[in-house]
């Protein structure tokens, strides 16, 4: 009766194990897919956020208006240079035998050459030099310089093209353009496709969503405006997709230009596959995350897809597919704008609703799916994060069946051994065990007192021997690495210092756009000659911490400071579209700080200021001893005009003059040398209502 009894219970036991358990997997599930739902918005969101304000930064640079006016001058000059009767052949053999066969392949119907083909002088002239006669392959078309056709256009084209191919290349952008406004030509492309030179009012992509792009940013006068254009099948890039990023350009109050950042697919892919780590971020071996626009159709690339293409391919082949579909994915090597999925997830999502469900995905595969809407501008996509439900439920189903097996096998030994053992070891052990999940979640004060002198009592010993080794070395490794965290923020912006954590090496990035102020403080020196070294430093340590504190105030980062000067950047790890300004405020608030200073210590210090505006490279220098160093030509112009023979005046540059206009009072002063540059133009800045008190009643975000 007993062994039937302890049959039974285990039998219930077993049903009553795979049951709950078959509830808690589910819910544990739903947990991971809905934060990594979350988290995938998030940095979707994110990328798109950065991006927008990204462009909004460029489009105040220098560099993006003065090229827009370079390359609008020299291409109407272009349109007065045709080309000779065989280079016109070989531009158009270009198209019949490169283009057009590369993009019939990804595309319904039969293209023909001459609809692509440019139909001004200046597209033929620029797309035979820079395309045709280009001797770089496919897809590699960016990498001439100067075509060394002897035209201004080149000269000017050398000047920029490797400056925009860098900032494609290092923020993962597929191409940049610059539009005129007034006409709507494509004056310049960093990619160098068949879209170069050509006129997006009237050109062969008029109907493009780059066209579509054009014609938002002209209907606008806003120079803050910026759009985001969805993703659809794109012709000079062989009918792949392609997204677009717009915002105006303003030289002054003149409206010249559009800025536009072609997105890439493949950015896209890496945010919402984690680079495809799947199973690194909890989603085990069915689990993934993908995004569908409001048309059903995909906009990352499916997991299955990524894995194995060939499996993928059975699969849609399987689900009647049409042929011509699959064709169409192996051909363009992507799903994307091709692939319909409209699932219950996506339908919901689509509609505005967040939520779960168990359902069918395109595979026709049971499957437990979170699913959340996210919006981007005027567009949303729906994201899905989903797991097959044979995984979701393996654990349970394989425990319910081997606990299945082995009743039938060691009920008899268990009977046995229980009644034997049970009220022997239960106690002591039951206290072990309940001591080491404790241990286990974290709680390194715990102790077990066992009054026994056999191996259960030598096992306790051992166990609170343990725990307190345990606890001993987690407060000494805490401790050290909140100091390490100390030691590396004094060191490092605070996001290189989390990539270094995560084990990133090389660090370097270029920014396009940041301003740099350098200021020296004149007549240290003389005070400290009276003071002893500790006083000096003293002195020296309360009027950097007040620096310091204002520029955190102001959103302006220090970099360093070197003896008497003092280092900073703004727009550097936090983008910020008016990073000219909030140094300018923060230098004027330094110079509140330093009048202060001499009151209060009967001082008379000064600060020589300079500011100036423009892009940098950053990056960590060293190994064992490293620090976070800037460098370029925004570097040594800040550095060369922030001495002046006056004192306590704030020295700007030619692009802070032009950012600012308007906002303060302007004082040209005499032009500094600079080496590399010769002499340029520098500018002292006042506020315009003097009223104003530099540094009070300021509060900065």
């Amino acid at each position: 009766m007993l062994v039937l009894a302890t049959l039974l219970s285990i039998l219930l036991t077993g049903i009553l194990s795979y049951y709950t358990g078959e509830t808690s997997l589910k819910e544990t599930a739903i947990n991971q897919l809905v934060s990594a739902r979350t988290g995938k918005a998030d940095e979707i969101e994110s990328y798109f956020k950065f991006t927008e304000n990204h462009v909004l930064t460029m489009s105040e640079a220098t560099m993006v208006i003065d090229a827009i006016k370079g390359f609008k001058n020299v291409y109407q000059k272009l349109d007065s240079t045709p080309l000779k009767p065989e280079q016109k052949q070989n531009l158009l053999e270009y198209y019949r035998k490169k283009f057009i066969p590369r993009l019939a392949r990804n595309v319904s119907g039969n293209p023909i050459a001459e609809t692509y083909y440019p139909n001004t002088p200046a597209a033929e002239y620029l797309q035979y030099h820079y395309i045709a006669a280009n001797p770089n392959p496919l897809r590699e078309k960016y990498k001439l310089d100067n075509a060394k056709d002897g035209s201004e256009y080149s000269t000017l084209h050398q000047k920029y093209h490797s400056r925009f191919r860098n900032i494609a290349d290092k923020m993962g952008y597929y191409d940049i353009f610059l539009v005129d406004i007034d006409t709507g030509t494509v004056l310049y492309t960093t990619q160098k496709e068949v879209d170069f030179g050509t006129n997006l009012k009237l050109g062969p992509y008029a109907g493009s969503n780059l066209a579509q792009a054009y014609q938002q940013t002209l209907q606008s006068r806003d120079p803050y405006f910026v759009k985001t254009i969805d993703f659809a099948s794109y012709r000079p890039t062989y009918g792949k997709p392609s997204g677009f990023i717009t915002t105006t350009v303003f030289d002054g109050d003149n409206f010249i230009g559009a800025l536009i950042f072609q997105l890439s697919s493949e950015r896209i892919n890496q945010v919402m596959t984690s680079h495809q780590k799947w199973e690194e971020v909890g989603l085990g071996e069915t689990g993934e995350t993908y995004l569908i626009g409001q048309d059903f159709l995909l906009r990352s690339a499916p997991r299955l897809f990524l894995e194995n293409a060939e499996k993928y391919y059975e699969t849609l082949t399987k689900n009647n597919i049409p042929l011509e579909e699959v064709r169409q994915i192996q051909n363009l090597e992507s799903p994307l704008l091709v692939q319909k999925v409209e699932t219950e997830a996506v339908k919901r999502a689509l509609n505005g609703e967040t939520g779960t469900a168990l359902y069918s995905d395109y595979r026709q595969v049971p499957v437990l799916g979170a699913f959340a809407p996210v919006e981007l501008g005027d567009f949303k996509w729906a994201l899905v994060a989903k797991q097959d439900q044979k995984e979701v439920f393996k654990g349970v189903r394989d425990l319910f069946n081997r606990l299945m097996a082995s009743t039938a096998i060691l009920i008899p030994l268990f009977t046995l051994g229980a009644i034997f053992f049970a009220r022997l070891l239960a106690h002591p052990i039951n206290k072990l065990i309940a001591a080491t999940k404790k241990l286990t979640a974290g709680e390194t004060d715990v102790q077990v007192k066992i009054n026994s002198k056999d191996e259960i009592g030598e096992l306790a010993d051992s166990f609170n021997q343990m725990a307190l080794m345990i606890r001993s070395k987690e407060e000494m490794v805490t401790q050290k690495i909140a100091e390490n965290e100390r030691l590396l923020l004094n060191i490092l912006p605070a996001p290189i210092a989390k990539r270094l954590q995560s084990g990133e090496q090389d660090i370097a990035d270029s920014f396009p756009n940041v301003t740099v102020l350098f200021v020296e403080i004149e007549g240290f020196n003389e005070l400290s000659r009276d003071l002893s070294p500790d006083q000096a430093v003293t002195l020296l340590n309360e009027l950097v911490s007040n620096f310091d504190e204002t520029a955190e105030l102001y959103g302006v980062e220090k970099l360093k400071t070197i003896g008497e000067s003092y280092l900073a950047v703004c727009g550097l790890s936090v983008p910020r579209v008016d990073h000219a300004k909030r140094m300018v405020d923060f230098a004027q608030a330094l110079l509140k700080t330093i009048r202060r200073f001499n009151q209060k210590q009967n001082a008379n210090l000064n600060l020589d200021i300079g500011i100036h505006s423009g892009p940098v490279v950053a990056g960590i220098v060293g190994k064992t001893k490293f620090i976070y160093e800037l460098w370029g030509e925004t570097m040594t112009v800040a550095k060369a005009i922030h001495s002046t023979p006056e004192q306590n005046i704030i020295q700007v540059s030619q692009s802070v003059y032009n950012a600012l206009q308007g906002l303060y009072y302007f004082e040209p002063l005499k032009e500094v040398e600079v080496k590399g540059k010769g002499k340029i133009s520098v500018w002292s800045v006042h506020p315009l209502d003097s009223s104003l008190v530099l540094g009070e009643n300021v509060e900065v975000k």
